[in-house]
């Protein structure tokens, strides 16, 4: 199988980016992305409003349903934001990675050594995006389905919205309806966009940091009474490298906090209604908390594969026949594995690392969270 070039991997990412009115070539961002930014934000908006309206006991349970919806739509336009802030940083990133993949598939050998990264990354983000398609198109147009199951079975008329919305004006005829169900429709699609986009541009940077850290370490471990000039080579190669992942950390670490922080009020919420609440809401809770499980999970997996990636520099060090090396070439390596002791992480605003033990950190939060709503929580308030 044929390496993917960064092009084509980054290439549908670059598709969605100017979709939103994020493009490389352009400074500022564009119109397009205050319009579909202000649309979502008003569909955002009634959500919560409809939340605050609606805030009872005897509703409590319908209003952790509901929260999960709300948490993806404040969760898509925080990222988005974020990302749209950083953009000249990001396209600075996309291309320094783009020259050291170009050079790495030049040489056989270490594009034996990042092949099966890369093409696991491609998959790996063409089924993303294909995934999260086909959840928003059966949410989004189930609705109607319903609506004419309802009325083919009772012969009466229901107006539902696939979101609980509150607007100024009454939706209980078909051309209100239809509008609000468009508009609706249309802001769920963004919003699928806004966070697949900023998740696929996650997992496309840290991967191809993580390459340039394996094809170093491969140099690194080969090292056979190298010159002063090849050391001098390796260290800025690591210096530079590092320099990326301290881009990357920049760039994420405001989406990756969100994902942290409402990623475990989502899963609190589902959990809490798919155990509390009635049956017929199992299936559509167990589909969204898998989701957001799946998200989480794999961005503690890129985040863990980074910090493995930069302690290995270090461990390549240490078993490259450096006993054979002056003592000049020793203390140089001496000092590149002082270095990896720290290894290159990314965070969530400082506030925890992106990693497996971040991942079971968010799960128990979230578990906390569910149990102080199951304490509060009395059957009786229905």
């Amino acid at each position: 199988m044929s390496t993917p070039t960064f092009n084509d991997v980054f290439h549908q990412i670059r598709i969605n980016l100017s979709i939103m009115g994020i493009q490389e070539d352009k400074s500022r961002i564009g119109v397009t992305f205050y319009i579909i930014y202000a649309m979502v934000f008003t569909m955002v908006t009634s959500e919560i409003v409809f939340f605050s309206v609606n805030m009872a006991p005897e509703n409590f349970l319908e209003l952790t349903g509901l929260a999960p919806c709300i948490c993806v739509g404040i969760l898509s336009l925080l990222k988005i934001a974020a990302l749209a802030w950083k953009k000249e940083t990001i396209f600075s990133l996309a291309d320094a990675l783009e020259k050291l993949s170009t050079e790495n598939l030049k040489d056989p050998v270490k594009t034996n050594i990042v092949s099966s990264d890369i093409n696991l990354l491609k998959t790996l983000i063409k089924y993303y995006f294909v995934l999260n398609a086909v959840l928003i198109c059966v949410y989004n147009f189930s609705t109607p389905f319903y609506i004419l199951y309802h009325y083919l079975t009772t012969n009466e008329e229901v107006f539902i919205l696939p979101y609980a919305v509150i607007v100024p004006f009454s939706t209980k005829t078909w051309p209100t309806w239809t509008f609000v169900y468009v508009f609706s429709v249309v802001c769920g699609f963004i919003c699928v966009l806004f966070f697949t986009a900023v998740d696929a541009l996650y997992f496309t940077l840290t991967s191809y940091v993580c390459t340039i850290f394996a094809v170093l370490s491969n140099e690194i471990i080969c090292l056979d009474q190298p010159s002063g000039d090849v050391l001098d080579q390796i260290i800025r190669k690591h210096q530079n490298v590092l320099k990326l992942a301290e881009d990357l950390e920049d760039i994420f670490t405001l989406p990756n906090f969100f994902n942290v922080l409402v990623g475990s009020i989502e899963i609190c919420a589902l959990g809490f209604n798919l155990l509390i609440g009635d049956w017929n809401n199992v299936p559509g809770c167990m589909l969204f908390i898998v989701s957001v499980l799946c998200q989480l999970f794999m961005m503690s997996v890129f985040g863990e594969k980074l910090i493995e990636a930069s302690i290995k520099i270090g461990e390549s060090a240490f078993l490259c026949d450096w006993y054979k090396m002056n003592q000049k070439t020793q203390k140089v390596l001496l000092m590149l594995i002082t270095r990896t002791r720290k290894p290159t992480r990314l965070t969530a605003f400082k506030y925890s690392v992106i990693c497996y033990e971040g991942f079971t950190k968010i799960i128990s939060n979230s578990w906390s969270y569910f149990t102080i709503l199951r304490t509060v929580y009395s059957p009786e308030d229905q």
